[in-house]
């Protein structure tokens, strides 16, 4: 009985001190886990990082430039979307870049051979309206897509690097905002040029 009772007090005694040790061990095993992230979560992280700094420096461009009031900056994770409403750049229907645009164009052509790292996808944007009957374009797929490589050969031919840049047209698809009003339908209009970081380029 003695020794049994013996026992039980020197349970009591240690059993604090093995759930402490457990704990303990717990909480190594979860900080160990977060110190040892892949070399992939690493890279990212850093490219999370580049592009937050080259975002910083679009913004001090755009803004010692005046183009505040036509570019729309957006970073995501590691991509910059710099957005264009469509009047900026284009009449209403046409593919042809209006001189205003042209100047914008040439401000972006600039800002794209400081960025010389950076990809360029140039998106063409439209709202749900089909071209009017006997309008040139079929759809709202091709005027968007001729709309990006009119802005694409426009790069091209001043001296962006042709492997930088790709051009794609989306229509309708992926708008801004539901096209139930008018000005919703406006901003669905747009131009963007989506910036990604190449490969090797730091």
């Amino acid at each position: 009985m003695c020794r049994s009772g013996g026992n039980t007090e020197e349970t009591q005694l240690w059993l604090p001190t093995y759930a402490a040790l457990c704990m303990a061990f717990l909480i190594f095993c979860v900080l160990l886990s977060f110190s040892k992230e892949s070399p992939q979560a690493q890279q990212h992280k850093q490219l999370v990082t580049m592009q937050a700094h080259v975002f910083n420096d679009i913004l001090a461009f755009i803004d010692h430039n005046d183009m505040d009031a036509g570019i729309e900056a957006v970073l995501e994770e590691a991509s910059i979307t710099l957005r264009l409403a469509e009047d900026t750049l284009f009449a209403a229907g046409t593919a042809q870049i209006l001189p205003t645009g042209l100047k914008i164009l040439n401000q972006l052509k600039d800002l794209f051979i400081i960025q010389e790292q950076q990809t360029i996808n140039i998106r063409g944007y439209t709202d749900d309206k089909a071209p009017p009957a006997g309008a040139r374009f079929r759809d709202n797929w091709e005027l968007s897509a001729l709309r990006a490589a009119q802005i694409l050969r426009h790069l091209l031919a001043r001296g962006i690097e042709p492997g930088r840049l790709t051009a794609t047209g989306f229509g309708e698809l992926e708008p801004l905002f539901p096209n139930t009003l008018e000005e919703n339908r406006a901003k669905n209009r747009r131009i963007e040029f989506v910036l990604e970081r190449r490969p090797g380029k730091e």
